[in-house]
């Protein structure tokens, strides 16, 4: 049965619906860690708590891809939906009557992670099915300004309703953000064209195989290897970043609240990334635009060695956000250009692992390297910037240059 084509009053609902989305993943970013610490104080729960994102990639980051490519993804995304509003209604009601356990809390965390994972694999080849090629980079900025959105405004809400004793009402609001969402989804899905494909659940030889088929894909790819390789090494080296709480209040010996001032201002230079990225490729070309923000975001990282108050370190932190941002928006466009569709979320899920895989190895050279030179990390800043911006040069020379943008 054929279906017509989505208006733009249907395209604005589904980038709402999906604005809204976002807003939930944000409060949920500091409620759940906030739950837990009122059942236990227990210093590793905390962090489990705090990590159950990387844990939900951990547990579905490679079949979230080949699940996408096999199943109709406008049924992932409402079934993730369904279950995240259910699972933080779950959570607000075991809250709420006092039955809320630790093991409880984590496996509600963990299991919404991994619903987020399938999600955000999912949305990216609807939005490439939704958006022709000139809408498609504004589409995802404006997803990505959204989750910049809910990243500053999410916590300072549940933080608010946390002083004001209503940190369960943040639960309650979290689940109701994902069934407008999820509302949002369905309106818009009547208006798509062609069949609905059946769900053909994938045996374990076939996932597998499948996996084995994005990963030749990506590698047979010139353009996407180096961009692979160029964010391993950025992701690598940015774990630096995971230092700032500890520059500004052991090194620079700035307050806590001047702290969080920082953490805000990474907020900030976000936002302006998602709101740049669009009219910048535009202007200059994709491919250019990528390179140049890696550049930016490495200078601006060994910039972080330099700074001596709060307004530099501030400013050093919003220029690194801000081309983490506009990169990444670029990238994942090129990624959705770039990539057939029948093989989009096996790569998107494949890229997404190998940029984690690196990331705990970036705590540890970091960390070890700061307490190496005896607890000063503005060396550490210092070599992790050059790296990226030298990196980034790297890739264009290697063949980024030649890639019509």
């Amino acid at each position: 049965m054929s279906h017509a084509q989505p208006t733009r009053r249907h395209l604005r609902l589904f980038l709402g619906g999906q604005s809204v989305s976002l807003l939930g993943d944000g409060l949920g970013l500091l409620a759940i860690p906030l739950l837990v610490l009122e059942v236990s104080r227990n210093p590793v729960v905390s962090a489990l708590s705090a990590a159950s994102l990387t844990l939900g990639h951990l547990c579905v980051g490679l079949p979230a891809g080949v699940l996408v490519d096999r199943l109709d993804p406008w049924r992932v995304l409402m079934a993730m939906d369904a279950a995240r509003t259910l699972l933080f209604a779950a959570l607000f009601a075991a809250s709420a009557t006092g039955t809320a356990t630790v093991g409880l809390i984590l496996v509600i965390a963990v299991t919404a992670g991994a619903c987020h994972v399938l999600f955000d694999t999912a949305l990216v080849v609807v939005v490439k099915d939704l958006f022709a090629a000139p809408g498609l980079l504004r589409a995802n900025s404006t997803i990505e300004l959204a989750r910049q959105a809910s990243l500053l405004v999410g916590p300072g809400v549940t933080a608010g309703l946390a002083a004001l004793g209503g940190l369960r009402t943040a639960l309650l609001v979290d689940a109701l953000t994902f069934g407008v969402s999820l509302l949002s989804l369905a309106a818009v899905r009547r208006r798509v064209p062609g069949p609905r494909r059946p769900a053909a659940w994938p045996r374990w030889r076939d996932m597998t195989r499948d996996v084995r088929e994005g990963l030749r894909y990506l590698l047979s790819v010139r353009t996407l290897v180096i961009l692979t390789v160029v964010q391993m090494v950025v992701n690598l080296c940015l774990a630096v970043e995971k230092l700032i709480y500890f520059y500004g209040r052991d090194t620079l010996g700035l307050s806590a609240s001047a702290v969080s001032v920082v953490a805000a201002s990474a907020g900030a230079g976000g936002i302006a990334g998602a709101l740049s990225a669009a009219p910048l490729a535009r202007r200059t070309g994709q491919m250019r635009v990528i390179v140049a923000a890696v550049v930016a975001c490495g200078t601006a990282v060994a910039a972080m060695s330099l700074a001596t108050t709060l307004g530099t370190l501030m400013l050093a932190t919003s220029a690194s956000a801000w081309a983490v941002v506009t990169a990444s928006v670029v990238n994942r466009t090129q990624r959705q250009q770039i990539v057939p569709r029948a093989l989009l979320g096996r790569v998107t899920s494949t890229g997404r692992l190998l940029y984690l895989a690196v990331d705990p190895l970036g705590v540890l050279v970091t960390g070890g390297a700061t307490a190496a030179l005896g607890g000063d990390p503005r060396p550490v800043f210092l070599t992790a910037g050059v790296v990226v911006a030298a990196t980034a040069l790297a890739g264009w020379r290697a063949g980024l240059r030649d890639h019509p943008s």
